[in-house]
This record gives C-alpha cells, structure tokens and sequence, in this order.
C-alpha cells in the first residue's frame, strides 16, 4: 500500500466514475440510473485489473523480499498466515474499491443526479474486491509471473469468453458481483443486463458464490503455505 501504487491504482479504479461523467451530460434525469448500471457493470473491468496488481503483490512480495522465511519461524500456523493475508488483501482492495465507487458518486452528483441511484454500486466494487482478492492472492503466492496470469483470465475469462459464451460467464468474478448489485439497483437494462448473460442476479446467491470462492482461495493458500517452501 505504497502512497504512489495506491494513487495511481485508485485512479484505475476511478475509470468508471469519468466514464458516467461524459456519458450523464447526454441523459436525461429519468436515464440516469440505467446508464449508471451500464457505465459501472461495462467499465468497471479497470478496476478488476487494480485490484489484481494490488493483491497479487499480498504475499509475492514478501517470498521475493525474502521475508517470509521469518515470518514462517514464528510459532504461527499456515491456516492463521493465509486467513491473515486474505484478510488484508480484501481491505486493499476493498480501499481501491470506496474510491472507485465514491468517484461514481462524486461524477452522479455533479450532473445534478439522484445520490440514491449510486448506493447499491457499493455492492458491486466491495463484492469484487473480495473475489479478486480470494482468487490473485493464491496466484500471486504461486506463480511468478501472477500479474500476467491475473490478466489473462480478466481478457480472455472475463472479458472475451465471458462475452462470447454464456456459460463462461459464470467463471467471471466481476458477473457474479454483478449480479448482486443488479438484485439491489432501481434499473438495470441494455448492455448490463446482456453483461450479466446467463449468471443468475440475487443478493443471496451472488453472495454465497463470493463466500465459496473466499474459502477455496483460503484454503488453497494455506495449502500452499504448509507445502511449499515450509521449513
């Protein structure tokens, strides 16, 4: 969380909030909310990629720097490491995620829109933030070029796949935090309904999607942790 990396990232993750902000000039106040969903669920993939470059770094850093040899000398258990570490990710981003989405506030007020419309969006940035985190936290222990590996599933998952074949929009972290988001929105139509395809929109199981990828990230990590590179 160095003062330059967090800069620059929460500009990435502020992409959505000047999008809106072109794009409201042309809506009328009864359009707003539907471009909002729109801007925020289709250009948010900015912050995807902030959130990957942010959490990957979690542990990678610390194996690089070789410190973690330390770390693993204190009578602490792996299982507490990985917990400890998924925990501070999901905060990380979980701070990229309020900035990107006070941006999204900030552009709405500004062009003399309903401040209401923008609450739910919350859901969408901090719901991301936690899958993100449980899925570049592993990979960024693991694999030593994570960031690019982290990319590649946000282009060709996420972005391409996710696009092209509904089914594969079902392995998108972002999709399935959309689908909470679309469950608490007043309006959702056109490109973020098509965005959403064929994953299914509700708090509870958008939710309980991200509560399962959490554990399994958790669980790979202390995995991880106990078998590779243990003293």
């Amino acid at each position: 969380m160095r003062r330059g990396r967090v800069l620059s990232l929460l500009a990435l993750s502020s992409v959505p909030g000047l999008v809106f902000w072109l794009t409201a000039f042309d809506a009328t106040a009864s359009d707003q909310e539907a471009v909002y969903a729109e801007v925020i669920t289709t250009s948010g993939f900015s912050f995807a990629i902030a959130a990957l470059i942010l959490t990957v770094a979690t542990l990678r850093e610390e194996r690089d720097g070789g410190t973690l040899p330390y770390i693993y000398m204190r009578p602490i258990r792996r299982a507490s490491i990985a917990v400890s570490a998924m925990a501070a990710a999901i905060a990380a981003a979980g701070t990229l995620a309020i900035g990107g989405w006070l941006t999204t506030l900030l552009a709405l007020a500004s062009v003399g829109g309903d401040a209401g419309v923008a609450i739910p969006g919350v859901s969408l940035f901090l719901g991301a933030a936690v899958g993100y985190s449980a899925l570049f936290v592993p990979v960024g222990y693991l694999l030593s070029r994570a960031t690019l590996v982290g990319i590649g599933y946000i282009v060709i998952v996420e972005i391409i796949l996710g696009a092209a074949i509904e089914a594969m929009g079902q392995l998108s972290i972002w999709r399935i935090a959309a689908s909470v988001y679309a469950d608490l929105a007043p309006r959702i139509t056109g490109d973020a309904e098509e965005l959403l395809g064929a994953v299914e929109v509700g708090v509870a199981i958008g939710s309980l999607k991200l509560g399962v990828i959490l554990l399994a990230g958790t669980a790979l990590l202390a995995w991880a942790l106990r078998h590779r590179d243990a003293l």
